[in-house]
């Protein structure tokens, strides 16, 4: 299954993407330019646009 990872610059954990790899199918791994472990509540637009993105692309 198609798997999107966000990781904001303020997250509690900034785990490698190799990690994630490993377990899931990443066709979309975005590195945020701010925000944090609330990324909903702090930073609405990119995480919306991001979701957007890596949705449009699995149509």
């Amino acid at each position: 299954m198609p798997t999107a990872l966000a990781l904001f610059p303020a997250d509690l954990t900034q785990p490698p993407r190799s990690w994630a790899d490993r377990t899931y199918n990443i066709t979309r791994y975005t590195r945020m330019p701010r925000g944090g472990h609330f990324a909903a509540h702090e930073e609405p637009e990119l995480l919306a646009h991001d979701l957007t993105e890596f949705f449009r692309a699995h149509r």
